[in-house]
């Protein structure tokens, strides 16, 4: 009966240090179970997996991919002339050529006799960014 009193009194003496700071014991956490774990990381691969579905085709939309290089044929100039028809003129050879492209393919409009002579610096974001800076500076002149 000697072991029973000073068992009590280190149980009472343990408790009083988590007692006096209203500290509780730590309650006990449920597992997670597996089956959630792996739902988690499937929808996680298939939100990465639709991300890179989407931005390539948004590329393939604004024409970021870069063409094949080819002496031989080229695309001079393509103009959008609606929601998916465009003309578009090629250079073959020494010649041009203007050619319209459909949903329902490529049509021949014009073998050209003259060929059209094209700016030689393209028109680029860069004139933009010209421009907004002299107006920024105060420079109203274009």
């Amino acid at each position: 009966m000697t072991d029973s009193p000073r068992l009590a009194l280190a149980l009472t003496l343990a408790a009083i240090p988590a007692a006096a700071f209203g500290a509780a014991p730590p309650a006990p956490v449920a597992p997670v179970a597996a089956a959630s774990g792996f739902a988690q990381v499937a929808a996680s691969l298939l939100l990465i997996v639709g991300v890179i579905v989407a931005l390539a085709w948004l590329a393939t939309r604004l024409r970021l991919t870069p063409r094949a290089a080819s002496s031989a044929l080229r695309i001079l100039a393509d103009v959008p002339v609606g929601p998916k028809e465009r003309v578009v003129l090629l250079k073959v050879g020494d010649g041009q050529a203007l050619v319209g492209v459909g949903a329902d393919g490529v049509r021949s409009l014009e073998l050209l006799a003259r060929p059209v002579e094209l700016p030689s610096e393209p028109v680029t974001g860069a004139a933009f960014a010209e421009r907004l800076k002299k107006l920024m500076a105060g420079s109203t002149r274009p």
